[in-house]
Parts: structure tokens; C-alpha cells; sequence
């Protein structure tokens, strides 16, 4: 075997995980609180991309600036598709909403071709992160492993303010049990909306952030947000510790799977997360929903 290609398949697979963690949060967030099945998450993603080419080419902006405002310009977009498509179907069965989101990412794949084009774009990654690095004797390009660190802090920073502050306070209420926190004087419903928002400025920082890796083309939401769900289902539904081990495992089997049986990974992926459905329904915590 060699140590060298499986170092640097892993090396790839938490790097793939710290991107997959924030579209995971986002997806785990929105279902936890209002059991919507976002299948315009990938979308989203894909227009905080698009969005980063915007500002960087319409205000002349460097890319870090660019990567600031990107997510902040799909975020009223996600909030307006909120209130107008899901949230008047909210009382309504779960399948609803996976359609109406389901019908939604196509709207903005389309929206997205019609205004930039079919075309993939590619982004160098910003100065002064151009370079390599040597790790255990393998070059390993730098942004990758910069953006992998914004990644886990900007995750670690939606944990503290779940965690440690009253609107984190107020969506755990919902969560749990979501008459009671209506009842207490909680607006769930406004409530539900901005962390909608929210998780698609999560996704559209994911995308942004990963522009100079993954390159920028109207499709390219789809793969994310398939390894998404599946991390947030192995995780457990609703649960964003559950999640956050699911993208790592997610990503960590993509990877090494597709460097030594390419053609079987995908079956490998989804063999895992069956097993683990199968032994564990609820997640890795067993705190999750089943339902």
C-alpha cells in the first residue's frame, strides 16, 4: 500500500468534510426546526459562487472582500423564497415542501445559465495562497488547507451561537419541542425564516469559498448537496453534532474510496450509510428524528 496516496486521499477527504460540515449545518438547521427537505440547497450553493464572480467583477473588489458579501446577497433571496414557497405549505405533509424546494433549485439553475452561461469558470485561488506546501514530503496546494480552516471556524462559530446565545437558545426550544416554544412567546415563525436564511448563506459562503477548488459552473450544487443529505441522514435528522461526524464520514469515504476502487465508491458510500441507518436510525448520537 502506499502511505503516501492514502495520506493525501485523507488530506483530501477532510478538506472535502470542512466544506461538506457548513452545507451540512444549514440542511440539519432548516429540517430540525421546520421540517423542510431543502432540495434547493445545491442551488444555493452554486449562486453564492456565481455571486462571488458578481461583487469581484461588479465592485472590482478583491476576493476575500468578495467572499464577505457573496453569501450576504443570497441570503434575501433565500429569505423571499421562504416566506413566499414554503412558508405557506409549512402545515402541511413534509412532501410539499421537498417538491416545491425540489422545483425551486431548478429555477435558479436556470436563472443562473440564463444570466452567466453553461460555462464553467475557473477561479485562481487569492494571494498569497497560491503556493504549496511540503507535508510528510507531498506538495499540498495551501488554499485548500486555508480554506478547510475557515471552513471549521466559521462551523465552530454557528455552534457557539447555537450554543451560547438566546437566539441559539430560542431555535433548540423549537427543535424540541416547537408548541411549547410557541407558546413561551417564541415567533417560530419568523424565527424559522431567518435561520432559512441563514443556512443558505451558509451554503453560498460553502460555494464561494470553494470556487478556487472546485471551479464555478451552474451544476455544480448537485454533488454537494447529495453528499449533504446523506451526511445529515447518517448524522441523524436535526441533530448538528450527528452531522457534523456524518459530512467527515461522508467526505473521508468519498475520498480513499475513490482512490483505490473508483468505479465502487459511490456504492461504498451509500453501503455505509444504509448499515448505519439500519443499526443506528436515529444517528450516531441517536438523537436525531426518524421521520
Amino acid at each position: 500500500m502506499d502511505l503516501n496516496f492514502l495520506f493525501v486521499s485523507m488530506l483530501n477527504g477532510v478538506v472535502y468534510g470542512a466544506f461538506l460540515l457548513l452545507t451540512s449545518l444549514g440542511l440539519s438547521l432548516v429540517f430540525g426546526l421546520g421540517r423542510v427537505v431543502n432540495f434547493a440547497h445545491g442551488a444555493l450553493y452554486a449562486l453564492g459562487g456565481y455571486a462571488l464572480l458578481a461583487v469581484i467583477r461588479g465592485a472590482g473588489v478583491g476576493y476575500w472582500p468578495a467572499l464577505l458579501l457573496a453569501p450576504l446577497l443570497v441570503v434575501p433571496i433565500a429569505i423571499a423564497i421562504e416566506r413566499t414557497t414554503i412558508h405557506p405549505i409549512r402545515h402541511r405533509s413534509d412532501i410539499y415542501t421537498l417538491l416545491v424546494t425540489f422545483g425551486i433549485s431548478f429555477v435558479i439553475i436556470g436563472a443562473i445559465e440564463y444570466v452567466w452561461g453553461t460555462g464553467t469558470t475557473l477561479l485562481k485561488p487569492p494571494q498569497p495562497f497560491v503556493s504549496t506546501v511540503d507535508i510528510f514530503g507531498n506538495q499540498y496546494p495551501l488554499y485548500r488547507l486555508v480554506a478547510a480552516g475557515v471552513s471549521l471556524l466559521v462551523s465552530a462559530g454557528v455552534f457557539a451561537v447555537i450554543q451560547l446565545t438566546p437566539v441559539g437558545l430560542r431555535i433548540r426550544a423549537i427543535t424540541d419541542d416547537p408548541g411549547m416554544a410557541e407558546a413561551l412567546g417564541v415567533n417560530t415563525k419568523w424565527l424559522l425564516t431567518l435561520v432559512f436564511g441563514c443556512a443558505a448563506g451558509l451554503a453560498a459562503f460553502a460555494g464561494a469559498l470553494g470556487a478556487p477548488i472546485f471551479a464555478i459552473h451552474p451544476e455544480m450544487g448537485m454533488s454537494i448537496l447529495l453528499d449533504s443529505f446523506l451526511a445529515v441522514i447518517l448524522g441523524g435528522l436535526g441533530n448538528l453534532p450527528g452531522s457534523a461526524i456524518g459530512a467527515f464520514v461522508v467526505a473521508l469515504t468519498k475520498s480513499i474510496g475513490g482512490g483505490y476502487i473508483a468505479d465502487w465508491s459511490t456504492a461504498v458510500l451509500f453501503g455505509v450509510v444504509a448499515i448505519a441507518l439500519i443499526f443506528r436510525p436515529t444517528g450516531v448520537f441517536g438523537r436525531g428524528r426518524v421521520a
